[in-house]
């Protein structure tokens, strides 16, 4: 027996979900006379600085495994939340991405509170 082609081709039916789920709208492009919901693929592949055949060919399940480079720019592109990006590199390279190191402005204002309680208290 084969697999059914939804299963075949995992990685494509999932960027094809999120890339309808978005607003056009939303990104300043008209939402009228569209045949399809959400994005186009040459709009996705634009926003991600990807060829449009090289983005139609992974929704297709025929352009090969994509580099991390290329699924990050995806991920951006589609504004995926940090677990939809896992996913998507799962789906796309069989192992979660690398951890992105975040960087912060300084001490959270909530660590400052903690940090004079603690300073008033060691002075008593």
């Amino acid at each position: 027996m084969s697999e059914p082609a939804a299963n075949k081709n995992l990685l494509g039916a999932y960027l094809k979900d999120r890339r309808t789920r978005l607003d056009p709208a939303s990104f300043g492009l008209s939402g009228s006379r569209r045949r399809t919901p959400g994005l186009r693929r040459e709009e996705v592949a634009q926003r991600a600085s990807i060829s449009p055949t090289w983005y139609t060919w992974l929704e297709q399940g025929r352009g090969g495994a994509p580099s991390a480079d290329v699924l990050d720019r995806i991920s951006r592109a589609l504004m995926l939340t940090d677990v939809e990006r896992e996913h998507l590199f799962l789906l796309g390279l069989g192992r979660p991405p690398e951890v992105r190191y975040q960087a912060t402005d300084g001490i959270s204002p909530r660590l400052q509170r903690d940090l004079g309680r603690r300073r008033v208290e060691s002075r008593r």
